[in-house]
């Protein structure tokens, strides 16, 4: 039995599973996701909380679904290849190309922060005064984490440029990977640029419980959407240290496969537990 087909068969009973499982949302999820982040739930911020809950578990899901189908549909319209998570029909493998679902997992955390509805307490909008900043919602490490992982990736991609490969081995040009490089750390900043950009978000002032809601609210979808990219970048640090061992160089042949399967390994980590660590803001409500 080939791989794609057993990747077929395995994703066609994994995917209705996980639907089923975030579609089903109750009471008891809801006061478990505020009590893991210190957040009392009042009869006015219940129906917020319980509202973004039931959508983030429904656009994470949908968007990690949507990493897996739409990048197969899109080999077959375009090439005619039947594809399962990089894994071709005709022998050819992209066996890190499972990286398309962290991408979608990302889209729909992004997505489940910018729909969620927040009450605006009276016609006339009001704004909290506290500064907010990125630091206060989201872990420094995980910061660090990311920062480190896009400037690995891309030192890697710069190194690989200058080394010799064997002729078995297709390589893309200099310019080429310079660009790859220079995308890499683009990656890096964009991740960075939308939490900032999420944290400055307006923050509609109705009451101490609201805003403690949106401020939990705001951390759980930050750090959802930081990890997801993490393990995307963490995915790409693995890419270019396999790169670099399959480089004519006898050292690197085993020295970059320790860090290459490290990587990996951490990336499936960080995406296993995306969305479920719980995060508390460090920001007082005013």
């Amino acid at each position: 039995m080939s791989a794609p087909l057993v990747l077929a068969l395995l994703l066609a009973f994994v995917i209705p599973v996980q639907l089923i499982r975030a579609y089903r949302v109750d009471a008891r999820l809801v006061d478990q996701w505020a009590r893991r982040r210190g957040l009392e739930l009042t009869p006015e911020n219940r129906p917020m909380v319980a509202r973004y809950v039931r959508r983030a578990r429904l656009l994470r899901t949908w968007g990690a679904v949507a990493g897996v189908v739409v990048p197969s549909l899109g080999a077959l319209v375009f090439s005619g290849r039947v594809v399962v998570l990089g894994f071709g029909t005709d022998g050819e493998s992209a066996p890190l190309a499972f990286g398309s679902i962290f991408v979608g997992y990302l889209v729909g955390a992004l997505c489940a922060e910018l729909t969620v509805g927040r009450p605006r307490g009276g016609e006339r909008r009001a704004a909290s005064l506290v500064r907010r900043e990125l630091t206060g919602y989201l872990s420094p490490r995980l910061l660090l984490a990311q920062r480190a992982a896009a400037a690995t990736s891309a030192l890697g991609i710069l190194v690989a440029a200058t080394l010799p490969y064997p002729r078995s081995v297709a390589t893309p040009g200099t310019v080429s990977l310079v660009a790859a490089a220079t995308a890499v750390v683009g990656l890096g900043a964009a991740l960075e640029a939308v939490e900032r950009w999420l944290v400055r978000r307006p923050q509609p002032f109705t009451g101490p419980a609201i805003v403690a809601a949106d401020d939990a609210i705001r951390a759980h979808s930050i750090q959802a959407f930081a990890e997801a990219g993490l393990a995307l970048l963490l995915l790409l640090c693995s890419g270019v240290f396999l790169a670099l061992q399959a480089a004519d160089v006898a050292i690197l042949h085993w020295a970059m496969v320790v860090p290459a399967v490290a990587c990996l390994l951490l990336s499936l980590l960080v995406a296993g537990g995306t969305g479920e660590r719980p995060a508390r803001p460090r920001v007082a409500a005013a």
